[in-house]
């Protein structure tokens, strides 16, 4: 009935600090080794000649939830750490021959009515909710793609509805009359398909493909998947890695060195994103919704780093002030080539001969404009305490320079930041000359501007369709995105090493500068421990660029004097023989 748990050891060393804690001094078996494992003594399941030794199971409970209520933390329930293994559907669907999608649908709401009525409050259903980590939005619930985000890929959903919508977990949605309380329009399949044949029309609101055996797909559903997930999240954009710098079709399938998380310990979406009552818990700057935070720490504490030498000490300090993914995600887009760039400006030239740049990527479509595509990237940096700052649609663009649609907040002095990675989308898109705001063009339909080329036929509709008003004039106004980095997760052998964000470990003193101790310790070879560009250059990566970089982190543009080894962290300066001004002292 319950699925086996990922169990955690290194989480809970660190968390208990003892290994007594769960396991005994030694077995208490004559000639039972000193490091027993515990089947050792407890048998695979309860012995009655030995009624006060429980089964392995049972010992396996007793000692984790015991430990979790005496901690007051952890989970105790079935459920908090087991998933439920889905039953066979094929003895509990009961269709007729080629059923309408609905009809899939009210079959599965015979069993499953609560979770109809959950999935209508769920973001996924209405595309907005709550956007508690949006600057100034904090106690909103009425943002998102549904109704006032923008950006600058396809621009906004509103008069696109057929088209954007082929990724709803729902059918019909071609115009703003959707109804979002008909139960029998959620599409339960799109998410829980195990037999990878379903999809859907590109440009029909939703609705799958006729030729396809629901029957047989609703028969064989289960728990969502990365391919489920990804079929959708890889493909915003208008294809595979448009708009992530860190999701694309490769991770359905990942090697290690490509997720770790995903390639070598088979990580489905929802093993990091938890979820309850069809609200899926995750955050991404591009759009404001959220139904919980997760991270890093709730896996790996604060403390991830858990041998006890000199490294993993200074690295555990860099976690107050360093993004997880700042060191294990050197680059992105390493396993796809990602967007970079998008110029709606040069688009409606059906003459204009494309061309694929060294990645294979073409470089223009007439009905979207100008691109630039990029691999392997060097991340932006920047200070970031979780909320964003965030343009809406009606907000004015920033007429001294681009505008920002989304931008992380922090600063050096907020305790609460840390520098986190980001991939940077920049381009050109339109904007109403008069009334300096950002035009929602109509796209895709009769009228759209893919069917006539006409750039104010188009703003006119979008305009009536957001209720934004259109002076008649437009121009086109540069703008930039900064996304969140968190998946392509690297193994922990190609981090970023010490030297290649400190220069100054790469001098004749390194670590010896502070450490002065006759321990054996390799100060050198320490501090270049990480990542290897050139090894991945020669496995075809784009990263020759970034061969014997010792400033990977540009520590002045995030508000340090310098090197913060030789000129001080952001709250406290280190006093071992260095002048304010980073010259050692003789």
């Amino acid at each position: 009935m319950y699925e086996p748990v990922r169990f955690m050891h290194k989480k809970h060393a660190a968390v208990t600090g003892d290994c007594l804690k769960c396991h005994h001094a030694s077995a208490d078996e004559p000639g039972a080794p000193e490091t027993a494992k515990c089947s050792a003594c407890h048998q695979e399941a309860f012995n009655p000649e030995f009624p006060e030794r429980p089964g392995l199971k049972a010992a396996y409970h007793r000692q984790c939830m015991t430990c979790h209520e005496e901690q007051e933390k952890g989970p105790l329930g079935c459920t908090d750490c087991h998933g439920k293994n889905v039953p066979d559907h094929s003895k509990l669907v009961k269709l007729p021959k080629n059923p309408s999608p609905t009809q899939v649908t009210t079959e599965c709401l015979r069993c499953h009515e609560d979770q109809g009525e959950d999935m209508l409050k769920s973001a996924h259903w209405l595309w907005k909710g709550p956007s508690p980590y949006t600057v100034d939005g904090e106690k909103r619930v009425d943002s998102g793609k549904a109704t006032n985000t923008i950006n600058n890929f396809c621009i906004a959903l509103p008069s696109n509805w057929p088209r954007c919508t082929s990724c709803h977990a729902g059918y019909g949605w071609k115009d703003e009359t959707f109804d979002f309380t008909d139960k029998s329009h959620i599409d339960c399949l799109i998410c829980h398909d195990t037999t990878d044949t379903y999809a859907k029309v590109p440009t029909d609101a939703g609705m799958p493909y006729p030729q396809l055996d629901l029957v047989e797909i609703a028969e064989h559903v289960g728990k969502p998947s990365r391919k489920t997930c990804g079929d959708c999240h890889f493909q915003g954009g208008g294809g595979d890695a448009v708009k992530h710098g860190d999701m694309n079709a490769i991770l359905y399938y990942p090697t290690r060195k490509c997720d770790v998380h995903m390639g070598d310990l088979d990580f489905q979406c929802h093993d990091c994103h938890k979820t309850r009552n069809h609200k899926i818990s995750g955050r991404s700057l591009s759009l404001p919704v959220a139904e919980g935070a997760r991270s890093c720490e709730d896996c790996h504490t604060s403390q991830p780093h858990h041998g006890n030498n000199l490294l993993d000490h200074h690295l555990n300090r860099h976690g107050e002030h360093i993004a997880c993914m700042t060191c294990h995600s050197p680059v992105y887009a390493k396993c796809k080539p990602t967007k970079t760039w998008w110029d709606w400006s040069k688009a409606g030239d059906k003459k204009r001969e494309v061309h694929k740049d060294k990645y294979g990527m073409p470089d223009y479509f007439w009905k979207k404009g100008e691109f630039l595509w990029d691999e392997s990237v060097q991340p932006t940096y920047a200070w970031y305490n979780g909320t964003v700052e965030r343009y809406l649609i009606g907000d004015k663009i920033d007429d001294d320079g681009v505008t920002e649609i989304t931008q992380p907040v922090g600063g050096i002095k907020d305790a609460k930041s840390r520098i986190a990675p980001f991939k940077i989308m920049a381009g050109k898109q339109p904007a109403d000359k008069n009334n300096r705001t950002l035009l929602t063009p109509n796209l895709f339909g009769p009228k759209g501007y893919w069917k006539n080329v006409d750039w104010d036929q188009a703003f006119k509709i979008g305009a009536e369709a957001t209720g934004i008003e259109y002076s008649g004039e437009y121009e086109w106004e540069e703008t930039k995105m900064y996304w969140s980095l968190n998946h392509e997760v690297t193994p922990k052998e190609m981090a970023l090493s010490c030297v290649q964000c400190h220069e100054s470990l790469t001098q004749e003193r390194s670590c010896d500068r502070c450490h002065q101790d006759k321990r054996d310790v390799d100060f050198k070879a320490l501090s270049y421990k990480g990542v290897d560009f050139k090894t991945m250059a020669a496995r075809g990566r784009d990263t020759l660029d970034l061969v014997e970089k010792t400033d990977y982190i540009n520590f002045k543009a995030l508000g340090y004097k310098g090197d913060p080894i030789i000129y001080g962290g952001r709250f406290k300066q280190l006093p071992l023989g260095w002048h304010k001004d980073g010259k050692e002292e003789k």
